[in-house]
């Protein structure tokens, strides 16, 4: 960690390491300035008024040495703020980047989002924790040698007891470290229940139900369960942790005692000035403080280390592509189509397998309905020919290229995809459509047509800024729009991309039937020459498909032309004509 800061921001490290460490000589150099000027303070109550200038000297660089450590404090403040800035833009960095290379199936395991919440919390401090736990623990050594070594000048037992004093505080400091970092671990899922409903409680998105369901009282109730539950686990172990807090520091105490007997006993022997023994007693307490310092950072290093476990341990999960071999390019054209052969999934520790033995070829052009009852694995599919999800049996081949032979990032630029649970961007309207294709966005014309091509344009007068009007309620000036209008506006980000395979999972979910005639009127003159597979539970739709791909328990029951699974008279008729006898 310490390595990786340094090749982060090297001059930052050394100003920082530096400015520490100076601070370490000023309390060994205050304790001789004390000394001195007690024995000027002597001389000017026996000699009087002549010996106040030599007094006001000392004085004058016991000011310096205060104003000194001042200045180093609250330098070293600033260049921990710059180092803190640079910390949090590399780790949060490499946090997000390594979650959008992860595959999408961590997203459906609770402990993958229980180690996420766990790595992006105080990712600034993590490293810099560290550090200036080194640094610490150097300043306070070097402070404790020039005091050792004071000490040693009247008596070797003296700075053999002072040495003493850390075993008992490093013990405890690193045992209520342990603790507390294992507490932590366990109550992830609890913290993150306790945000679940606290953000139930406070976005806009569910105020609405929460109000016609009086929920609000059952949410808040949870809400303090599981803050109630955690906050009293940290209560208890800091109960426990203060009875063994007492016991160690009562004893610190009686050895810090003892000590300054045996000062007494020096003094009583005539071997100390009065000077020497205030000096003396200012550094015995000044060394105990140190001390326990120096433990309570040995501890935080153990701390910070468990946590930033946590952190590489994310880092070094494994990737969609990670085995190194050589990916292919996607195909130039895709003459010889779609093929799925024997298609298989299951998501991991389930033994229920989603998909099964799935086969079937696409000619390049040809618009497949992809249709089932809920659960049938219609999205898993989708997931799968998109390169989401890794089967777990048999091959998705493009062109001939099986799907794991290609680069991903390659793959993805030729396809796009629309999903029932499209993303409502709180950006302006060209953002949201441009972020089909990010380098595009500025093309207005290409703006108009995606627009144009989805409905968007039915709407777009009443937008002040046209393309730069901010939408959504989360900002100031953002301008609300209803769900068929966001789902419009999702399509047309799917149409900017201008891919050659296009997916379509549930599109028209939020359109009316109007609007929903005239997209698929629009989709099926757009998507000409393209290949695309759309999902829908509206099997009026399938009429334009070329062919239907009918899917009941994870397998393919059927697949034809509309006409051809009527005459079949089928699991995909049956459905046909049960949802028709709404419209009789």
């Amino acid at each position: 960690m310490i390595r990786i800061m340094f090749k982060l921001t090297p001059f930052n490290m050394i100003c920082l390491s530096i400015a520490q460490i100076s601070t370490a000589i000023i309390p060994v150099l205050q304790v001789y300035v004390t000394i001195e000027l007690v024995h000027r303070t002597e001389r000017v109550i026996q000699e009087g008024s002549s010996q106040l200038g030599p007094a006001f000297v000392i004085l004058l660089y016991q000011l310096l040495l205060f104003v000194l450590q001042l200045v180093l404090e609250v330098y070293v403040d600033f260049i921990v703020s710059k180092i803190k800035l640079v910390v949090l833009l590399h780790f949060g960095q490499e946090v997000t980047e390594k979650s959008a290379r992860l595959s999408l199936l961590h997203f459906e395991n609770h402990e993958f989002f229980d180690l996420l919440q766990r790595v992006s919390t105080g990712l600034e401090h993590r490293g810099l924790q560290f550090f200036q736990s080194f640094l610490q623990i150097a300043k306070n050594l070097i402070t404790i040698i020039g005091f050792v070594v004071v000490l040693l000048g009247f008596h070797w037992l003296l700075a053999f007891g002072i040495l003493l004093l850390i075993i008992p505080s490093l013990y405890i400091d690193i045992k209520e470290s342990g603790f507390k970092v294992s507490q932590f671990v366990r109550q992830t899922p609890g913290r993150r229940r306790s945000i679940y409903f606290n953000t139930l409680l406070t976005e806009r998105q569910w105020a609405k139900e929460i109000r016609i369901f009086g929920l609000s009282d059952y949410f808040i109730n949870q809400w303090r369960k599981y803050t109630q539950q955690n906050g009293q686990e940290q209560i208890d172990l800091e109960r426990k942790m203060s009875i063994f807090k007492v016991a160690i520091n009562g004893l610190l105490l009686v050895m810090v005692t003892l000590i300054s007997g045996f000062l007494l006993k020096l003094a009583a022997l005539g071997t100390m000035t009065i000077a020497s023994f205030v000096a003396l007693i200012q550094t015995i307490f000044s060394i105990q403080s140190n001390l326990k310092f120096m433990a309570s950072y040995i501890a935080g290093i153990y701390e910070q280390a468990l946590y930033t476990n946590d952190l590489f341990q994310f880092l070094a999960m494994k990737e969609e592509e990670t085995d190194g071999t050589p990916k292919l390019p996607f195909p130039a054209s895709l003459e010889q189509g779609i093929s799925v052969k024997n298609l298989g999934f299951g998501y991991p520790n389930n033994g229920r397998p989603i998909l099964s033995d799935i086969s079937f070829d696409v000619r390049i052009g040809e618009k497949i309905a992809i249709v089932g009852e809920n659960g049938a694995g219609k999205s898993t599919l989708a997931k799968c020919l998109l390169g989401l999800y890794q089967p777990t049996a048999g091959t998705i081949s493009y062109n001939g290229i099986s799907l794991d032979q290609m680069d991903t990032k390659e793959f993805r630029e030729h396809v796009t995809a629309i999903f029932q649970d499209f993303a409502q961007y709180q950006l302006t309207l060209r953002e949201n459509i441009g972020l089909g294709h990010v380098e595009w966005m500025q093309e207005e014309s290409r703006l108009q047509m995606a627009a144009a091509k989805s409905g968007v344009d039915e709407f777009f007068n009443e937008l002040s800024e046209g393309f730069d009007t901010e939408l959504g309620h989360k900002f100031y000036g953002g301008h609300e729009l209803s769900y068929g209008q966001w789902q419009k506006i999702a399509i047309s980000r799917a149409f900017f991309r201008d891919s050659e395979i296009i997916m379509l999972d549930e599109p028209t979910s939020a359109l009316d039937p109007m609007a929903e005639a005239q997209l698929f009127e629009h989709i099926a003159q757009l998507t000409h020459g393209k290949t695309t597979f759309f999902i829908s539970h509206r099997l009026g739709i399938c009429r334009a498909a070329d062919r239907i791909l009918v899917l009941k328990d994870g397998q393919l029951v059927e697949q034809g032309s509309h006409e051809e699974l009527m005459k079949l008279d089928g699991e995909y008729a049956n459905m046909f004509r049960t949802q028709a006898e709404w419209y009789q």
